[in-house]
């Protein structure tokens, strides 16, 4: 066994954290099955030549009799600002063998208190509400770089910001940094500037851009620490009373920038050298009139916070598949994929030449592009030639969501060269994959990977591309598992539910979207993801922390449904199970709208509200708080009560209206009483059938549609559902040409709401890797410590194999099934002090026959009974379409044969 893959705060060495009491996880490896951790042992220090003669002058926790590996709190010496630690781990085997230490790792902790920031923020005299402005200061190094032991500087810059040192862009970020209410939050960065130093004269810059903010502003100090001991700081203070680094402030080539409308640059303003020390003495850009003192400006209200979550990168580009010329100088790019992030221009043409660029989602019947579905977002930007050979551009400021690209006023004819997709967004973690024998199913996957990851910008948003880019939270209520399947989300979603936190007000509602800039507070009922969200982190990561930091606002929330239900009841609702198929909508002024029309707003709402209890009388029992735990248990049971007398109809035995909704969403939280779900079912199934296998479901039901049917036996109807491709349909999106997912069933372009990338209708992921791969969180588990895999098989002819992958914080989980005639191989990968239930499907044509399973070659399993012990496999049992086996750490391969 080995302890690998260190981590501080769920990062891999991280740098410039919050947390004084940080929390440190690892992975284990061994070949070996069946095998767990009994102990482990953590050393921390303040030097990593103390841990290599095994001491720890910060913390030593002992041996710890314990098979956590997973959010394990430091319990040492004080932290403080600034502090950088050294850590290492072992652990002992399940034969109590201690394994190696791991290799060091490290963390580094931020500006902890309000006290350590020494500079201002500063801005421009003018304003230049608008511009993006540039700031530059000098410092010099007096002792050789050699002596440098550390260097840093802190960052925040509001709106968006980029750091430079001597010339050098210091970080590979963008859109830096993540948005947040910044009357509660504002959020900085920790740079390790080391390697940009020279002795001498250096200088520091930062191009600050509007971004969510207004008029540009900076807070950055500069500490560098040498070999010696010795350490100087540099702060931007321009108070006028000396002691402070002073900072000029100017404009330059970005004369206007914001996110909706776009960045428009004039390279004819640029000045060479504007912080480089070797280029700036003969640049011309040091004269007076070009710079003019930076002003203090008035602070953001909200408290300085290191950045908690990845950063925003450009992590893919892509090159047009195509250019058009629809009309005499006008050039249609097709990048050939929705995309987020913006393009690079390749271009060379006169001083003065402009070259619009226009993008869009959609095209004209004329090939030009269609910006109607942006509504007041301009989503264009420009280019000015400087007339300096060949030229290259990209904005800083701004993001588009596009597939259309359209160049106006480009010199000649563009090449596929003239044009670089530049994929850019929070740059989480790939953590699932998933395939099988369905291209459609593929395609589907892609698109849903490409909607959740391109509305991922800091915080995850409904969509990329109009005037909105907000975080909802009733999409998040679905969208929440299959985000978590595909991507990690721990660090993001950590901040997002702060975010809500933020905009809960003193009456504990919180707000339709967070940071709070539309929608209403308080919300919609159906908005339970501010629970839910954090329940998923426990489950998938072993998060604790979020429940206990955001506990009481999660009660507050809770408690304010309260206090507008009556007799259980909540009747409040603003969207319900948004967005149906338009024949179920509500029609108002002689439109519809994307109210469905036969799924009751109160039932959703009172389901929502059940399910709030449930989760926070769950999260209660977690932090030891069982007053709590037995309070809100109670209440979600008069509310289960209250939800079945009101909504349940007696004659036509069903909840609500009876139609696919209302059977879904009842079935899904279990609140159907025992006698009644049969009934419920069986009218979800004739109602699915009475639409000749399409779905009549919004944002919220299409995913319990699709999950209680697999659920309760009818495997078979959602896979048709799934795999429909007439409207409505996820297929029918990708037939009319989609390659991520819309935010309407219908193919339109109206102005209003039809956004054709919105991961609320990815749901159907979730589906994929829990039904058809089968991989299943457990009740009760804490990071995928328990899991199941229970793969759910369709008829032959139309799947014959699917797999899938998922990275855990205990190790990678493995599902893959093949079926060729009478044979089903299933291969599944367990980590590393884990355990799992295998469920090995047997085909629905032998459902009842006898079965005999091999793993590894070796009999295991045969007329109904284990035929051998098998290493790894503690238990196992038949049940109807499945022989289910209780697996350790290991990987194995089922063979069925009849």
């Amino acid at each position: 066994m080995n302890v690998i893959d260190l981590r501080c705060e769920y990062a891999r060495n991280p740098l410039g954290i919050e947390a004084r009491a940080p929390r440190f996880s690892w992975m284990l490896e061994d070949n070996r099955r069946g095998q767990t951790q009994t102990a482990y042992q953590i050393l921390v220090a303040s030097d990593p030549a103390k841990l290599a003669e095994g001491r720890a002058d910060k913390w030593d926790s002992g041996k710890v009799l314990s098979t956590e590996q997973v959010s394990i709190l430091y319990n040492g010496a004080t932290l403080v600002s600034r502090e950088r630690c050294y850590w290492q781990a072992r652990a002992w085997d399940g034969e109590g063998a201690p394994t190696g230490w791991s290799e060091v790792a490290s963390f580094e902790l931020g500006l902890l208190d309000p006290s350590d920031w020494q500079s201002l923020w500063l801005g421009h005299p003018a304003g230049f509400n608008g511009q993006g402005l540039y700031f530059r200061a000098f410092f010099n190094l007096d002792k050789p770089v050699a002596r440098v032991a550390r260097a840093r500087a802190y960052v925040a810059g509001l709106g968006l910001y980029e750091f430079y040192v001597n010339g050098v862009k210091a970080t590979d970020h963008v859109l830096e940094p993540a948005q947040t209410d910044y009357a509660s939050r504002v959020l900085y960065t920790t740079i390790d500037i080391g390697a940009l130093l020279r002795e001498g004269r250096n200088i520091a810059g930062a191009i600050v851009g509007n971004g969510w903010h207004g008029a540009p502003k900076l807070r950055a100090q500069i500490h560098i620490d040498f070999t010696d001991g010795t350490s100087v700081v540099y702060a931007a203070q321009n108070t006028g009373m000396g002691g402070g680094t002073s900072w000029m402030v100017g404009t330059g080539p970005i004369v206007a920038n914001a996110i909706y409308d776009g960045e428009t640059y004039d390279a004819r303003l640029e000045r060479a050298g504007w912080c480089d020390p070797a280029v700036e003495p003969i640049s011309g850009y040091n004269r007076k009139e070009f710079w003019v003192v930076a002003v203090p400006v008035d602070a953001p209200a909200g408290r300085m916070q290191a950045q908690p979550l990845e950063p925003m990168r450009v992590v893919q580009t892509l090159t047009p598949v195509a250019i058009r010329e629809p009309a005499p100088h006008v050039h249609v790019a097709d990048m050939g994929q929705n995309m987020v992030g913006w393009v690079r221009l390749r271009v060379q043409g006169a001083r003065g030449t402009t070259v619009t660029l226009r993008f869009a989602e959609n095209l004209n019947d004329d090939g030009t592009v269609d910006q109607g579905n942006l509504r007041s977002a301009a989503c264009t930007d420009v280019y000015i030639c400087k007339g300096a050979g060949v030229e290259e551009w990209a904005p800083r400021f701004t993001y588009h969501g596009f597939r259309y690209v359209q160049m106006e006023g480009y010199p000649g004819a563009p090449g596929l060269e003239a044009l670089l997709g530049c994929v850019a967004h929070s740059d989480v973690a790939t953590r699932g994959q998933f395939e099988c024998s369905d291209d459609l199913l593929n395609r589907m996957q892609r698109a849903a990977v490409w909607t959740e990851t391109g509305n991922l910008h800091g915080l995850p948003t409904d969509c990329p591309q109009r005037d909105e880019r907000m975080g909802w939270l009733n999409d998040m209520t679905v969208r929440a598992e299959a985000a978590h399947y595909n991507c990690d989300l721990n660090r993001l979603h950590g901040k997002w539910i702060a975010d809500i936190h933020d905009g809960q007000d003193a009456r504990g509602a919180i707000p339709d979207t967070a940071p709070y800039r539309m929608g209403s507070r308080p919300a919609d009922p159906v908005t339970m993801c501010y629970l839910l969200v954090p329940w998923l982190l426990y489950q998938h990561y072993g998060n604790t922390a979020v429940i206990a930091e955001h506990y009481e606002g999660f009660k507050a929330w809770v408690d304010y449904l309260t206090t507008r239900s009556s007799d259980g009841i909540l009747p409040f609702s603003y969207y319900g199970d948004w967005s149906p198929p338009i024949a179920e909508a509500t029609v108002r002024d002689g439109g519809p709208t994307p109210i469905s029309a036969h799924t009751p707003g109160a039932l959703m709402s009172t389901g929502y509200y059940y399910f709030g209890s449930k989760l926070l009388s769950q999260m209660a029992a977690i932090l030891g708080k069982r007053d709590d735990a037995f309070a809100y248990g109670a209440l979600a049971s008069r509310i289960r009560g209250a939800y079945q007398q009101a909504f349940w109809d007696d004659v036509k035995r069903v909840y609500g209206s009876g139609n696919q909704a209302c059977c879904a969403f009842t079935l899904y939280m279990g609140l159907a009483t025992e006698e009644q779900q049969a009934a419920v079912f069986d009218a979800l199934v004739r109602d699915v059938e009475a639409h000749d296998d399409h779905l009549t479901t919004g944002n919220l039901c299409s995913k319990y549609l699709l999950e209680v049917l697999s659920a309760h036996g009818r495997h078979d109807l959602a896979y048709r559902i799934a795999t429909q491709t007439t409207y409505p349909s996820w297929g029918f999106m990708l037939a009319n040409g989609a390659t991520t997912i819309w935010e309407r069933w219908e193919n339109s372009k109206d102005t209003s709401m039809h956004s054709k990338n919105h991961p609320m209708m990815s749901t159907f992921s979730a589906w994929f890797y829990r039904y058809l791969a089968g991989i299943q969180v457990m009740p009760n588990t804490i990071g995928f410590n328990h899991f199941a895999v229970k793969p759910h098989l369709v008829d032959m002819s139309e799947m014959t194999h699917a797999s899938a992958s998922l990275e855990t914080v205990h190790g990678r989980i493995e599902s893959a099934w093949q079926r060729d005639g009478d044979e089903l191989r299933l291969h599944v990968r367990v980590p590393v002090n884990t355990t799992a239930r295998i469920s090995v499907p047997k085909p629905s044509t032998h459902a009842d026959a006898g079965v005999s399973i091999r793993e590894s070659g070796q009999l295991l399993w045969d007329k109904g009974a284990i035929a051998a012990p098998i290493t790894g496999i503690t238990a196992a049992e038949e049940d109807g379409a499945w022989v289910t086996f209780t697996a350790g750490s290991g990987e194995y391969d089922f063979v069925t044969t009849y």
